[in-house]
């Protein structure tokens, strides 16, 4: 019998093995964002890397400052942060040997070179490493934009939102995370919105 994850890449958008969960409506009030080459985190970005944008509650979440290290060390591009909802962070890396996350194999196959590459800055700030003590693998979900696989992932304890795409040898992450139930309950909506947004043109 074809595996799940085959059967998502054959479908277009569709859950893999892990179930996945129902999407909370985001707000009405997300912004696009899109990073452009010019505004870029020199340490942590080639000049081939492609213009990725997502949307976001410009009233509430604001931009917070990226370190030399955090660039150097885990390709962390940008961070936003809300005192009520969560934060987020993007990671821009070099990928190389696979064109495409699908060649990497099943998103929990990714999951984990993604905990290697960058899994100790997700835990040192707060986001929690998905699939260690700090959060534990909830869903997956395989979706293809403009040609782009995109794995994305929920984790719960704490609650994680991550979104991951390959294209030019580059790979894209974001993760959206709320620290507390309290930043879950009133954040949801807008962190599914932040993560489902999350665009890398092909």
């Amino acid at each position: 019998a074809p595996s799940p994850s085959r059967a998502a890449y054959e479908t277009q958008t569709a859950p893999s093995s892990a179930a996945s969960a129902p999407s909370a409506p985001a707000s009405n009030d997300l912004t696009l964002y899109k990073r452009s080459f010019r505004e870029r985190f020199e340490t942590s970005i080639s000049s081939g890397t492609h213009d990725y944008s997502f949307k976001y509650p410009k009233d509430t979440w604001k931009p917070d400052i990226v370190s030399l290290n955090d660039g150097k060390l885990y390709g962390v591009d940008l961070r936003f942060s809300s005192p009520g909802e969560g934060k987020l962070c993007t990671h821009v890396l070099p990928f190389v040997g696979d064109e495409s996350l699908k060649d990497v194999g099943p998103p929990e196959a990714a999951l984990d070179r993604f905990v290697e590459l960058i899994g100790a800055f997700w835990n040192e700030n707060g986001f929690g490493v998905p699939g260690g003590n700090a959060g534990t693998l909830e869903s997956t979900r395989v979706v293809v934009k403009d040609g782009v696989t995109y794995y994305e992932y929920e984790t719960v304890k704490p609650h994680n939102l991550i979104s991951a795409a390959v294209t030019d040898g580059q790979l894209y992450v974001i993760n959206a995370s709320a620290g507390n139930e309290r930043q879950w309950q009133q954040g949801e909506a807008n962190l599914r919105g932040i993560v489902g947004s999350f665009y890398v043109p092909p």
